[in-house]
């Protein structure tokens, strides 16, 4: 979030963005501004490359360069943290916005019993764990082990819901 009573951010975003690419060995983004309007009241066009990514600001950015650089970096690690909750939920990690189904409410409810073979669930729970474990952001480190739990078999059962609804459209059965 900005800071705007000293028209600086409140986080380093360029720094996060920066430990982000490193723990991926990816290269330092590039930034690249383009100046729009006088040089008075400047505001900044940025495009930010990291990765095999590009981002540009939707809208230019008031104020001062280094301000406007936060700003993009603030707006393309909540792409990335957008793109990760998709992959978390099992979406497909091109989509670029969270949609609604991911943070739809993933608890059964009693009217909605579910069978599964115990083979299929042990594999979802196993690549749950995986998915929240590998490749988690900072955040995910300081869960409690409830919270942990909660994504846990959150995670697990969109991943059975997922395979089943796919299995089910494909005429697949389970033994």
């Amino acid at each position: 979030m900005t800071n705007t009573a000293n028209g600086g951010a409140s986080e380093n975003y360029k720094g996060l963005l920066i430990q982000y690419c490193q723990e991926r060995g990816l290269d330092q983004p590039i930034y690249t501004e383009t100046q729009i309007g006088s040089s008075d009241a400047p505001q900044w066009q940025v495009k930010v490359s990291y990765g095999n990514h590009v981002h540009e600001t939707p809208e230019p950015v008031s104020g001062s360069k280094k301000f406007a650089h936060q700003i993009a970096s603030q707006q393309v690690l909540a792409e990335i943290e957008s793109r990760r909750e998709s992959f978390l939920a099992g979406e497909s990690v091109e989509i670029t916005t969270v949609s609604a189904a991911a943070g739809e409410d993933l608890s059964l409810s009693a009217s909605e019993p579910i069978e599964v073979p115990m083979p299929l669930l042990s594999t979802a729970l196993t690549i749950a764990n995986e998915r929240l474990t590998s490749a988690q952001p900072s955040r995910y480190r300081t869960l409690t082990d409830a919270e942990f739990s909660d994504k846990l078999s959150k995670l697990t059962l969109k991943i059975v819901r997922n395979l089943l609804t796919e299995a089910e459209a494909d005429k697949i059965t389970f033994r």
